[in-house]
C-alpha cells in the first residue's frame, strides 16, 4: 500500500473518534440546550415579573401617598387636581389619576379638561369597596379616552377613619407595550403580560394584533407557581414558555416569556456545523449584547426611581432612590420605595433559602420513595391514602387509583390482622411499629413510621426469604437426621466388627470341639447348640452391618418384578390368612444392580412389620414402577432413573413424633420381646449401600408406606460372581502364613488350618509377616486379617507379599470386610472371607483361591 494511502487511512481512522465525539456532543448539546432554554425562559419571565412587581408596588405606594393627601381626604377638587396633574406629568405612562366617592362618581382627576366620570359597575371598584384593599383590575377599554388601560385602585379614609372613596390610577397598556418593546426580546421570543382571565395586557411582538385577546386552554396560568412548558403561542409559533405569577398582593397578573423552539434549535445546528470557533464568537456576541442591553435598561428615561427599580429587578437590593427635593410628597414615595426594597431584600433571601431547602428535601424524599423496591404508602390521621409509590401502585393498587381512598375500605381484612393494631399504635403514640403479615398470597415485612401528616407504611416482600428460611430448616433437619444415622451406623459397624472376632473364637472352638468329640454324643450335642447360638449372633451382626452399610454385598443385575413373583409365596406364608396381598408392577421395569438375597430379606422384613401392624388383618400392596427424579425432587437424592418399590399396609400407622427414629437400630414400637428393632435398620443400610434411598409415610389409623428408590442399571446380564460351593470338605496341603492380631482368633483359626492339612506359620502384625515372607520364599498362601495395628494393613501386606513372593496366593478376612476394603481402595482386588466363618467355608475358600477346587 502506498504511503499516501496509508496516511489517508490513518487520518480517516483518527477522525473516527472525533466524529463519534461530535455525534455524542450533538445529542448531549441538544439536551443541555433544551434545559438552558427552559431556564432562560423561566429566568427572563421571573425578571420581567419582578420588574412588573416593582412597578405595581410603586403604583401602590403612590396611591397610598395620594390617599393621605389632605385635599383627597377633604375632597378638595381644586387642590386635588393640581397635585394629580403634577403626578401625571411626572409619570407619562398613566392616562389618568382619578378620585371617586363611594358611589363611584369622580370629583377629581389629572386631566386639564376635567369631565365627570363614574367607576360604578367596574369590577375593580366593587372589589376595593368590598375588601378595602389595594386592587388590580383587568383589561379594560377606556370609556372616555378610548384607550386600553389597566386600573389600580386603593380606598382613602377621612379623618374619622371612614372610607371616603377610592383613588384610581389608569395605566396605559400602550405605554406598557412600548416598555416591553424597549426591553428588546431576542428574535423569535415573545414577552407577554396577562391578567387573571388570561387576556393579553401587553405583548411583544404583535401587541396591536393580540392585546385584549386570550388563548383558551392555558391551564398553567391558573397555578400559583412558576414553571416551563412547550405550547403553541397565539401567533401559531411553537415556543418553550417560562411562566410565573406575580405575588398575590400585586394582583393576579402573569408574565410569560416564550422562545421560538425552531429558532432555539437552529442555533444548535449552526453551532454543530461551525464548530468551536462559532461557539466562542456566539458567546462573545451574547455577552456584548447583554452588556449593551444592560446599559440601555439602566439609562432608561424613566428617571432615577425606575433605575433603582431596575437594580432591584436584577437582584441588587443595595440600590436606593435619592431625591433632591427633600420634604416633598415624592420624597415620601421614595422613602416608601426604599423601605419596600429593604423588606423585599430580606424576604427574597429568606424565600430563596427556604425554597431551595424545601425543593431539595422533597426531591430527596421522592427519589428515595420511587427508587425503593418496597411498597410505600402515606396515610393521614383519618386513614386516607395520600401517596403511593410506583411499586405500591403495581403490587397493591393493581391498576386502581387509591389516592384519597380509605385504607380500611380498600383492604377489608386490614382490621382483622395484627398489622392494624400495630399501625394504630404507631399513629396514636407517634412511635414506629413493625410486623410480618401474609397478605394476598405474599409475605410482607410491614414497618409503620409516624410522619407529619399521619404515618408512612412500608410493605417489603419477604416471601422468598420466608421460603428460603423454611427450606433451610427442612435441609437442616434432613442433614441432622442423616448425620445421626451415619453416626449410629459407624457405632454399630464398629460393634459388629469386634463382636465378629468374638464370634469367630467361639464358633471356631465349638467346631473343633464338635469334630473332636464325635464319640461323646452329649458333649457334641452341647457344642452343636452353642454353635447355633453363635450363628444367630453372626446373623445379628450381619444385620448391624447392613444398617451401617458395611456388609459385603453380592450384587447382580436383576429384574425386580421377577424377584417379587418368585418371592410372593414366602410373603404369603409370612402374612397368614388374615392379610391379603396385591402385587402391582409396571410393564418393562428397568433392571437394577443389587444383591437379590438382601432385597428379599428387606421385603420380608417390611412384610413382617406390615403383618404386625395389622393384627386383625388387612391389605398389603407391593408396587414397583419406573420413576425419573429431577434435581431437588427429593432432598439428598441425586437426579436420575430409579425403580420405586413401595410396600403399603392398612395397619395402625406410626405417630409423627416417632417417625424420624424408625430407621435407628434397636428402635421398635413393638412390645418387649417381639422385635429386635433391626428390621428397618437393615433395610435402610442395604438400600443406601446399593446407592438408593428410603422414604416412609404414615398416618395413624390409616397405614404406612415404605418406598425404596433403587437406581436403574444399564447392564442386562448377571455380573455377580459366587464362590463355588463344594459338597464335601477335602483335605488341603501347602504352607500358609496366617497374620492375625487377636491371639484367640489366631489360635482357633490356626488349629482349623492344621486340621485341614495345611502347614501354618503365624504372625501378629504386618512387620513380622514381612520378615517371615522374606525368609520363606516357598510359602503358598497369605491368610491375613485386613485391619491390624502397627501401621501395615492386610491390604498393604498382601500387595507387599505379591512383590516378595511372585507365586503366592492371597486370602483376606475381616469382621467388617466391605468397610475395610473401601478404606484402603481395594474393592475387588483380593478375595475376602468375612468373620465369623465356618470351618467348611474356610476350606472351600482355600481350595478356590489355591486352585485345587
Amino acid at each position: 500500500m502506498a504511503l499516501l494511502l496509508r496516511l489517508f487511512a490513518l487520518v480517516a481512522f483518527a477522525l473516527l473518534p472525533g466524529i463519534a465525539i461530535q455525534l455524542y456532543n450533538e445529542f448531549d448539546l441538544r439536551f443541555s440546550h433544551q434545559m438552558e432554554v427552559q431556564e432562560l425562559a423561566l429566568g427572563l419571565a421571573k425578571l420581567a415579573a419582578a420588574e412588573q412587581q416593582q412597578i405595581i408596588q410603586g403604583i401602590r405606594q403612590a396611591l397610598i401617598a395620594l390617599s393621605e393627601l389632605p385635599a383627597v381626604k377633604a375632597k378638595d377638587a381644586r387642590g386635588c387636581e393640581a397635585y394629580l396633574s403634577r403626578i401625571k406629568e411626572r409619570y407619562p405612562g398613566f392616562i389618568n389619576f382619578i378620585v371617586v366617592d363611594m358611589n363611584g362618581d369622580s370629583f377629581c382627576d389629572s386631566t386639564s379638561d376635567y369631565k365627570p366620570s363614574t367607576a360604578a359597575g367596574r369590577a375593580y371598584f366593587a372589589n376595593v369597596l368590598k375588601t378595602g384593599k389595594f386592587t388590580v383590575g383587568e383589561f379594560a377599554h377606556g370609556r372616555a379616552t378610548g384607550r386600553n388601560v389597566l386600573h389600580f385602585a386603593l380606598p382613602f379614609y377621612d379623618d374619622d377613619g371612614h372610607m371616603g372613596g377610592v383613588v384610581i390610577a389608569a395605566l396605559s397598556l400602550d405605554w406598557l407595550a412600548r416598555y416591553l418593546e424597549q426591553k428588546g426580546p431576542p428574535p423569535g421570543a415573545a414577552l407577554a403580560i396577562r391578567d387573571r382571565n388570561g387576556t393579553y395586557l401587553a405583548r411583544y411582538p404583535g401587541n396591536d394584533q393580540f392585546v385584549g385577546r386570550r388563548i383558551p386552554g392555558d391551564h398553567y396560568l391558573h397555578s400559583d407557581h412558576s414553571g416551563t412548558t412547550t405550547a403553541r403561542d397565539i401567533d401559531g409559533v411553537e415556543r418553550i414558555v417560562g411562566y410565573t405569577a406575580l405575588q398575590a398582593d400585586a394582583g393576579e397578573i402573569f408574565v410569560t416569556f416564550g422562545v421560538d423552539k425552531t429558532l432555539a434549535f437552529s442555533q444548535i445546528q449552526r453551532r454543530t456545523r461551525l464548530g468551536i470557533l462559532l461557539i466562542v464568537l456566539g458567546t462573545s456576541v451574547v455577552l456584548a449584547l447583554t452588556w449593551f442591553g444592560a446599559r440601555r435598561f439602566i439609562q432608561h428615561p424613566l428617571g432615577q426611581m425606575v433605575d433603582a427599580a431596575n437594580q432591584w429587578r436584577l437582584g441588587d437590593y443595595a440600590g436606593r432612590v435619592h431625591i433632591r427635593d427633600k420634604g416633598s410628597e415624592i420624597t415620601r414615595v421614595a422613602d416608601a420605595f426604599n423601605t419596600m426594597a429593604d423588606a423585599l431584600a430580606n424576604r427574597e433571601h429568606e424565600l430563596h433559602d427556604a425554597k431551595e431547602k424545601a425543593e431539595q428535601a422533597a426531591a430527596r424524599i421522592t427519589t428515595i420513595f420511587e427508587s425503593t423496591t418496597d411498597c410505600v404508602l402515606i396515610v393521614d390521621t383519618e386513614w386516607y391514602i395520600t401517596y403511593l409509590n410506583e411499586r405500591a401502585k403495581a403490587q397493591l393498587a393493581v391498576g386502581y387509583d387509591l389516592i384519597g381512598m380509605n385504607l380500611c375500605e380498600i383492604f377489608p381484612d386490614w382490621t382483622d390482622k395484627n398489622l392494624s393494631a400495630r399501625a394504630h399504635t404507631a399513629m396514636s403514640e407517634r412511635n414506629s411499629a413493625s410486623v410480618e403479615t401474609f397478605f394476598r398470597d405474599v409475605w410482607y415485612a410491614v414497618n409503620a413510621f409516624p410522619s407529619g401528616e399521619g404515618i408512612v407504611i412500608l410493605f417489603r416482600d419477604i416471601t422468598e426469604q420466608k421460603h428460603a428460611v423454611e427450606a433451610r430448616r427442612l435441609m437442616e433437619e434432613q442433614l441432622h437426621q442423616s448425620q445421626k444415622m451415619e453416626a449410629v451406623g459407624q457405632l454399630t459397624g464398629g460393634v459388629a466388627h469386634d463382636f465378629n472376632n468374638l464370634l469367630m473364637v467361639i464358633s471356631g472352638n465349638l467346631e473343633l470341639i464338635e469334630s473332636r468329640t464325635a464319640d461323646d454324643e452329649c458333649v457334641r450335642r452341647l457344642a452343636v447348640a452353642a454353635r447355633k447360638a453363635a450363628d444367630r449372633g453372626a446373623s445379628l451382626t450381619a444385620q448391624l452391618l447392613a444398617f451401617s452399610r458395611r456388609q459385603k454385598l453380592n450384587p447382580k443385575t436383576i429384574h425386580i418384578d421377577a424377584l417379587i413373583r418368585d418371592f410372593q409365596g414366602l410373603i404369603l406364608r409370612a402374612l397368614g390368612d388374615r392379610c391379603k396381598i396385591n402385587l402391582v408392577a409396571d410393564d418393562q421395569l428397568w433392571p437394577c444392580h443389587l444383591d437379590p438375597a438382601q432385597l428379599e430379606t428387606a421385603l420380608l422384613n417390611l412384610a413382617l412389620n406390615a403383618r404386625d401392624a395389622m393384627p386383625d388383618g388387612g391389605r398389603l400392596e407391593i408396587e414397583a414402577r419406573n420413576i425419573t427424579l429431577h434435581e431437588d425432587a427429593i432432598a439428598g437424592v441425586a437426579s436420575g432413573s430409579y425403580v420405586q418399590l413401595s410396600v403399603t399396609d392398612t395397619g395402625c400407622g406410626i405417630p409423627q413424633d416417632t417417625l424420624d427414629r424408625v430407621f435407628e437400630p434397636f428402635f421398635t414400637t413393638k412390645e418387649v420381646g417381639k422385635g429386635t428393632g433391626l428390621g428397618l435398620s437393615m433395610v435402610y443400610g442395604f438400600v443406601r449401600q446399593s446407592g438408593g434411598h428410603v422414604a416412609i409415610e404414615s398416618s395413624v389409623g390409616l397405614g404406612t408406606t415404605v418406598s425404596l428408590y433403587l437406581p436403574r442399571s444399564g447392564q442386562m446380564s448377571d455380573l455377580g460372581r459366587d464362590i463355588i460351593q463344594l459338597p464335601d470338605i477335602a483335605a488341603g496341603s501347602g504352607r500358609v502364613l496366617m497374620v492375625e492380631d487377636d491371639h484367640d482368633v489366631m489360635d482357633v483359626t490356626s488349629a482349623i488350618l492344621r486340621e485341614l492339612g495345611y502347614e501354618v506359620l503365624c504372625a501378629q502384625d504386618g512387620a513380622e509377616a514381612i520378615r517371615i515372607l522374606r525368609d520363606n520364599e516357598s510359602l503358598d498362601l497369605l491368610f491375613s486379617d485386613i485391619m491390624m495395628p502397627g501401621g501395615i494393613s492386610g491390604v498393604e501386606l498382601a500387595r507387599e507379599a505379591k512383590q516378595l513372593c511372585s507365586g503366592i496366593k492371597i486370602l483376606l478376612t475381616s469382621g467388617n470386610a466391605a468397610d475395610a476394603l473401601s478404606r484402603h481402595g481395594a474393592e475387588g482386588e483380593f478375595p475376602v472371607l468375612g468373620k465369623p466363618f465356618r470351618r467348611a467355608e474356610l476350606a472351600q475358600y482355600l481350595q478356590v483361591v489355591m486352585g485345587t477346587a
